[in-house]
């Protein structure tokens, strides 16, 4: 396939500056000379038609040939039979007067090659064997013309925003079937392969104001997504600081519980030993009474004894007394004198 210089991704190309370079792009084919003899030999490729003619008539023709030939009655023409490719723009405006870019590429075969030999000069040099004019572009330029009015009509009738939307398969339709009912391109030779709406742009300036509102609501979603997340990330912070705060509350509680249960395990343990200390005092209150109970019992016992003793020691003695009494009272005075004076001898002795 023979194909159009590319161009630059998103650059558009001027209506008249076609992509397509022959030079380039279309391999010619090899013409050698003898050094002596008047004679030229011609080489060409599988992918190239020569037409030879001489004396205006068609004495050659054919794909890929090889032959020796004389330069002197010689008009040689060659025609490319593969597929055949060209980009074009077409600048244009739409119903509401703005300006846009149609960008196509379209690919075409020659399928008739003396009819399009007829209509653009296909001629090698008899020299170096190159095209003498270029005709690739002056097709390629014909097609776009032909393409024009059609794209015209169809975007003139429709709003930009509906040229941008659905312009681009409008388009193509529009132009393949123009081209298909075309009796001129067929007049020409020429088929459609196919066509290809590359891009369908404003201009600069509008492309940037409709853009504006896209990238304004892009920003946006992105202002409003940072938002969200700081405000994820802020309620986070303050999920973490409610846990953290409820984990100290909750400690707080059960360090208070805590407190009041060893409050209480203190006072109940002081009770206890209060209790346990009256117990113990009470006990020794209740062994100290009746120490002194028995005490005061024996002391009663014991005066009551010595009362008892006393008492009959006295009646002994009162007895003793009674019988001493009566014995003196039974004693002659005579034997009681003898005593006295008896007993006297001896306290002076």
């Amino acid at each position: 396939m023979i194909a159009a210089k590319a161009a630059p991704t998103g650059v558009l190309l001027p209506y008249n500056r076609l992509t397509f370079d022959c030079a380039e792009q279309c391999q010619m084919p090899t013409i050698t000379r003898l050094p002596v003899l008047p004679l030229r030999r011609l080489r060409a490729e599988p992918n190239q038609l020569i037409l030879h003619f001489r004396g205006g008539r068609l004495v050659r023709k054919g794909a890929g040939m090889a032959y020796w030939f004389s330069p002197l009655s010689a008009a040689i023409a060659m025609l490319p039979i593969e597929d055949c490719q060209s980009t074009f723009v077409l600048n244009e405006h739409t119903a509401d007067f703005q300006s846009i870019k149609v960008q196509s590429t379209i690919s075409y075969r020659i399928v008739d090659a003396e009819k399009a030999a007829s209509r653009f000069n296909f001629s090698l040099s008899i020299d170096h064997g190159a095209w003498l004019e270029q005709p690739l572009d002056r097709l390629a330029s014909v097609l776009a013309q032909r393409a024009l009015p059609v794209v015209r009509k169809l975007v003139s009738a429709q709003s930009l925003e509906s040229v941008l939307q659905h312009g681009s398969e409008q388009v193509r339709e529009a132009v393949v079937q123009a081209f298909t009912r075309d009796a001129e391109l067929a007049a020409m030779g020429l088929q459609l392969v196919n066509l290809v709406i590359d891009q369908i742009v404003p201009s600069a300036e509008l492309e940037k104001a409709l853009g504006t509102p896209m990238r304004e609501a892009v920003q946006a979603r992105a202002d409003e997504a940072q938002f969200q997340r700081r405000a994820q990330a802020v309620e986070k912070e303050r999920t973490i600081k409610e846990n953290e705060l409820a984990t100290e509350l909750e400690l707080e509680r059960r360090q208070m519980q805590l407190i009041q249960k060893r409050g209480e395990n203190a006072l109940l343990q002081a009770q206890q030993e209060a209790a346990s200390l009256q117990a113990q005092v009470e006990a020794e209150i209740a062994r100290a009474l009746m120490q002194t109970e028995a005490e005061s019992q024996r002391s009663l016992i014991h005066a009551r004894a010595e009362a008892a003793s006393q008492k009959i020691l006295a009646e002994q003695q009162a007895e003793a007394m009674q019988h001493h009494h009566d014995i003196w009272a039974r004693t002659p005075a005579t034997a009681m004198t003898g005593m006295a004076m008896s007993e006297l001898a001896s306290k002076l002795t």
